[in-house]
Formats: C-alpha cells, structure tokens, sequence
C-alpha cells in the first residue's frame, strides 16, 4: 500500500562530520507502561495503553506540536482473520482488555490489541515535513465499552495533556526511559494543533477541544460528531470521505455551517475528498468493504487507491495547519492528480481556501516505524485489584 521510504537525512558533504539531531527527520513509535486516567466517573478512571508515534522535523526549532487522534474502532481483535481487519496491522499485546493468547475469551474479542495510532502514522510524517513535532496517540480508553466510561472527551483531554507533558519532558531533556534522540529543545508545546478521524474528529470539532490553551489550528478527518455548539476562534477544516460507510459523506457539514455563520473564526474551511471511504484512512484498518472493492455506497470503481487516499488526507491536512500557525491571508490547498477534492472557505468574507496541482507523497510503511519502549510510567499505575469489563457491545 505504501511506497519507498521518504529519504529523511539531509547528508552533509562532509562524511566525517556528525550532523545535528536538527539535520533529519525522524519517525519513532513510543510505549510506556501502561496506567490509569483520573476520570471521574463509576469506577474511578480507565486502564490505557500510552502508546505515540512522534514524527521530529528538520531544523532547530522549537517546534509547534500536533496531536493526532484516531477513533472508536474495535482493538481487541483476530488479526489474521480478514476482511474485518487487514492481514498485518500493527499489533501489541495487552491482555488487561485483550484475551491473553489460549486464554477463554468473548467470541467478539481476539487477542491483539491494535495500534490504531500507528494507522495515522502517515498524517504524522507529513506533518513533521511541514515542521511539526506531530505525534498520533492511542485514545482507546475513553471510548465507552471498557470500564463504563460515559463522557469521552475527558478522556481524550486527560490523554492529550498527559503526552504533551512527556513531550514537554523530552523538550526538558527528561526522557522517562525512552532513547528518541534529538529531541532536547526542539519542541514548542505553547503552540498545539488537533486532528482526529472519526470519534478523534468529533472531540476536535467539540467545545472542550476548542478551549485548548495555545491553540492555532484544527482538523476533523471524517468526523463522528455530537450535537454540541462549536466555539473555535482558529482555522478549522473538516475533511469528508465521499464514500464514507461509517459517518456518511456529510460528516461535519452542518457544524461547519454553523461555525462560519458564528462568525467566532474566520476560517471555517470543510472539503470533500472523492473516492475515500471512512477506514480507508486508517492504515490498521480494512480500506474497502468488498472482496471486489467498493467503499459504502461506491463501486469500485469510484473507489480512490487506498495510498492516493491517505496521501491526499495527510497532504492537505499538513498543508492546512502550516497556514493557520502563520495566519495566512488565503489557503492553497494540495491537491493530488485524479482526486479533485472540492470545497473552501464556508465564512465567505474569511479568507478564500483554494487548491493546486501537486505531486502524491509516499509514507514509511507503519511496520517498518523504529519502536522504543520503556517500563517507566505516565500515567497513575493500575491498581491490582481494579475489575475490568472485557466484553464490548454487542454491536461491536
């Protein structure tokens, strides 16, 4: 699905000269021992991976920050079994809320907890090309089958100020055990966009995301989205799949409406990406419905290549968020041969979002992403009595 690696190291002419942990981009998967949100809720919080891709830019810095979000997606899964997930997502282990391999399990629940922030790992490469210090997390634990949890954007808030605190660290030169080098700093995290897809969209359209200390900018891929009244006063674009089979192709549409007519931004921005469905653009996810192809209501034959897909949703997405963070007067989107996304500007005395021609990137295949992990902790530990609920709905 992916191409060739993008060459990340700015070689300097002069082979016996080190270069600076400035000179190269850099793509690395993190894990920490796992720990407990402080949620207020029945029981008391929610048992959570702490799993991050980070993707470093060139360059100096200090780097502005973006948080990526995946959404409500099953992670306890047989991995092996297709079409429900695609042969070779990224994987780990955690029997806290997966069935532990030859241990007795719901029928619904297979024993590989899925990174399904690794699935977004190519809208954080193409951030960190734009001179980010992006990093996609895992947000499962808010979502509600496990441990009951009913008000989700508390979780998602707790996950995000707990991984900037440890890129705050990073920046600090404290590294919690993790050996990600060059990043002492390097990161600003003053400064922070969001972007999610699917329930990670719905949080970033919500009013709790919108009141973000050092917000300049805001992404929903695709977003799974509540009723609640939009309050954002920086750039918002939201993206839809125009064969989405989750959301429908009208994710997000009325609440942008509503938020140009605001007037509380002068960027409310909502784009149509034809051909892309709604998993597609997880990589840990499968892209088609069929064994033939189709996406939702499409035939295969309106259905975009998956690659094109992903690349189109990270390109724009990146380019977006580069012009919020310097204000600019007018948006000239990416757009990406035989895909023709459609849309602008919804505020129409706001500035005007344009598209132009431009060349399809290629991504790091998730697989192949350098991992470090470490045994020290983020979050509180889990307590060794605490209960956890291993059946999903029904529906799941």
């Amino acid at each position: 699905m992916y191409g060739a690696s993008e060459a990340t190291a700015n070689a300097t002419s002069n082979a016996t000269t080190k270069p600076r942990p400035g000179d190269r981009a850099s793509l690395t998967s993190y894990e920490l021992a796992p720990g407990l949100l402080k949620i207020t809720s029945r029981p008391p919080g929610n048992p959570t991976q702490v799993h991050g891709v980070l993707g470093m830019p060139k360059g100096d810095g200090p780097h502005p920050v973006v948080v990526v979000m995946h959404g409500l997606h099953p992670n306890c899964a047989f991995s092996g079994k297709p079409p429900y997930f695609p042969r070779k997502p990224v994987k780990a282990q955690w029997p806290l809320v997966c069935a532990a391999p030859g241990e007795p399990h719901n029928p619904n629940l297979g024993p590989d907890y899925l990174r399904h922030d690794m699935g977004l790992s190519h809208i954080v490469q193409e951030l960190a090309r734009k001179g980010f210090a992006a990093v996609s997390i895992d947000v499962v634990s808010p979502e509600h089958w496990w441990a009951c949890e009913t008000v989700a954007e508390k979780g998602y808030t707790e996950l995000i100020d707990a991984h900037l605190r440890l890129l705050s660290d990073l920046n600090k030169g404290v590294n919690h055990g993790l050996d990600i080098p060059g990043v002492k700093g390097r990161i600003d995290t003053s400064r922070v966009g969001l972007v999610g897809h699917s329930r990670g969209g719905g949080y970033v359209l919500s009013q709790k995301a919108a009141k973000r200390a050092g917000l300049f900018g805001a992404v929903a891929l695709e977003p799974a989205v509540g009723a609640e009244k939009m309050t954002h006063k920086v750039p918002v674009l939201n993206l839809r799949g125009g064969c989405d089979e989750d959301v429908e192709p009208s994710a997000g549409l009325e609440e942008m409406k509503k938020l140009a007519k605001s007037g509380s931004t002068k960027v409310a921005a909502d784009v149509l990406l034809a051909g892309t469905g709604h998993r597609m653009l997880n990589t840990n996810l499968p892209p088609t419905d069929t064994m033939e192809g189709g996406v939702g209501d499409c035939p295969a034959s309106k259905v975009a290549a998956p690659a094109a897909a992903q690349a189109q949703a990270a390109q724009i997405t990146a380019s977006f968020l580069a012009q919020a963070l310097h204000t600019s007067k007018s948006y000239q989107l990416p757009a990406l041969k035989g895909l023709a996304p459609k849309g602008g500007n919804l505020r129409k005395d706001g500035p005007a979002v344009t598209f132009h021609q431009a060349p399809q990137q290629t991504f790091t295949n998730p697989l192949t992403v350098h991992e470090v992990i470490s045994k020290q902790r983020l979050l509180p530990a889990i307590p060794k009595n605490l209960i956890v609920n291993k059946r999903p709905g029904d529906d799941i």
